[in-house]
């Protein structure tokens, strides 16, 4: 009798430690993603400073100004 139930136990915890790797899997894959689109951010805004401070450069040069 006791014998049955360790295996259903054994059998619930087999099962718990195939949805935690499962979930695992997908939280690394989540925070892959999230590295990527973090940096493909990074580049935009370079890219954006960039372009507001050669627009304000050349503000002033042909304003004289700012």
């Amino acid at each position: 009798m006791s014998e049955c139930k360790c295996k259903e136990i054994i059998k619930g915890l087999k099962k718990e430690i195939d949805r935690l790797a499962e979930e695992n899997t997908n939280i690394l894959t989540i925070s892959q993603d999230h590295k990527k689109i973090n940096g493909d951010l990074r580049v935009e805004i370079q890219e954006k400073d960039k372009s507001i401070k050669e627009f304000k450069e050349n503000y002033i040069k042909l304003d004289g100004k700012r």
